[in-house]
């Protein structure tokens, strides 16, 4: 699993990695109750699954957000990132937490991932971002043989990632200069035509923020606003270079078996209204739930040190 953006604090505890948002893989690498204004969770949710938006994504007509949400293989997408965020928590537990074996936390967690939270989370803002955006062209390339064929190869590289050993092959490939010129190029352009570092960089923070300053309600760990908006920009521009890395990292190896020309395609999509529009939205989606995950990690966190003092 992915281990970047830590945010060192003085007592060493450290904000946990956050995935990226890249592309329709929309990735962005967070309480004993579920965070403020949230809906419990169904008890016997277990997979993301077949699930699709519900009722409340009607900007564009539910029809139409059903068939975006199921070509891009959202459903997908979520099931890896629960993965993801659960092997965060364990090692978080590990090393935070004396008793990370308490139901307190235990339960906290599985709220935290439970699929139709984690759906929720972000379908209202992918949703309202949508708003206005014609959904033919979103549609015709991505359930195009092509574009399904990109969808496979970004959900076949980010569950690669899981794995630390080919994370760390793959980004040893770019440090390498292996790549040819002209593949280099168009990643560049795919990473620019998305603007994926800015939205990445930004959602970083903001999740690291969410966490920071709900990790502070502990005693042992509390800080003033200002503490925390100091450790989150200290660590921003050495973030915002590994974000670069693991960028080009990813992209290379989800994209090697498409052509220069496929994925020239691809990259003119990205530059079109609805491409930028549909980028924007699985950033602001995305987003939205792992700054509620972040924040309600912290919590828990908080609350379980609280709890070990008292």
């Amino acid at each position: 699993m992915r281990r970047i953006l830590l945010l060192a604090l003085a007592t060493a505890v450290t904000a946990p990695a956050l995935g990226y948002v890249v592309g329709p893989l929309a990735a962005q690498v967070l309480g004993d109750e579920v965070p403020e204004g949230a809906e419990a969770p169904s008890p016997d949710a277990q997979s993301t699954e077949g699930q699709t938006p519900d009722s409340s994504m009607d900007t564009l007509g539910p029809d139409s957000l059903n068939r975006i949400w199921l070509a891009l293989d959202l459903p997908g997408a979520l099931d890896i990132m629960r993965e993801e965020g659960e092997a965060m928590t364990d090692q978080i537990a590990d090393d935070y937490l004396p008793n990370s074996s308490a139901s307190s936390w235990v339960n906290a967690v599985a709220r935290i991932y439970d699929p139709q939270t984690m759906a929720r989370g972000m379908q209202g803002a992918f949703g309202e971002d949508l708003a206005g955006v014609d959904p033919q062209p979103v549609l015709a390339f991505f359930e195009s043989d092509l574009g399904q064929r990109i969808i496979r190869l970004e959900m076949s590289a980010r569950r690669a990632f899981l794995d630390e050993d080919t994370e760390e092959a793959a980004r040893e490939r770019v440090r390498s200069d292996e790549l040819p010129s002209q593949r280099a190029e168009l990643i560049e352009q795919f990473i620019t035509a998305n603007d994926l570092v800015e939205y990445n960089t930004a959602g970083a923070m903001n999740t690291n923020l969410a966490f920071l300053t709900a990790l502070s309600q502990a005693e042992i760990f509390e800080m003033s606003e200002q503490d925390i908006l100091a450790q989150v920009y200290d660590g921003s521009e050495e973030n915002r270079r590994d974000t670069e890395e693991w960028l080009r990292a990813y992209l290379t190896m989800a994209y090697q078996p498409l052509s220069d020309e496929e994925l020239g395609v691809y990259i003119d999509f990205s530059r079109t209204e609805e491409g930028q529009r549909l980028n924007r939205a699985l950033f602001a989606g995305f987003g939205e739930m792992y700054t509620e995950q972040y924040r309600a990690i912290g919590l828990a966190v908080a609350r379980q040190l609280t709890a070990q003092e008292l």
